[in-house]
């Protein structure tokens, strides 16, 4: 895995971000979508990915799928669920896009939301993430993945 500092494309990372909510509010109109990820926290190291949270109500979650599923290709179905399920931007060019569409006010959003704003809250979380990230920068994706799921559960 290769982490840069989030400030080295906080730029680019913004304009994209810009153009895929303006997309997606016009797929979901009336839906939330919100920066999160470690490119919407200041002085963390990342991926040089965008990750987006896609809010909709309950009764609007399989409509956002369908909508979803039209613009993004369907990104690991086996972590779907009745309130969550992911996508990727298949042409995203230099930044990679993941979206996250949630049920608002579910668990799945409260955990994307909470994680990101504890990071930005607490320096000494964010400083342990980011050693967690250095020192899987020459591991496998899996490895990585599953120390990272492991250091997040282990920190709510």
């Amino acid at each position: 895995m290769q982490f840069r500092p989030e400030s080295e494309i906080r730029e680019l990372v913004a304009a994209r971000f810009a153009a895929e909510r303006s997309a997606i509010l016009g797929l979901l109109p009336g839906s939330e979508v919100e920066h999160i990820g470690a490119t919407a926290v200041p002085g963390s190291l990342t991926k040089a990915d965008l990750d987006l949270l896609v809010r909709v109500p309950a009764g609007d979650f399989d409509r956002g799928v369908a909508a979803l599923g039209e613009r993004y290709e369907i990104h690991q179905p086996e972590n779907w669920n009745d309130g969550f399920a992911g996508f990727v931007d298949p042409s995203s060019g230099e930044i990679p896009v993941g979206i996250q569409l949630v049920v608002a006010g579910g668990d799945d959003d409260q955990l994307f939301t909470e994680w990101r704003d504890r990071l930005i809250a607490e320096p000494d979380l964010l400083r342990r993430y980011n050693a967690l990230k250095q020192a899987h920068r020459d591991a496998r994706s899996e490895a990585y993945m599953a120390a990272k799921a492991e250091f997040i559960a282990a920190s709510m």
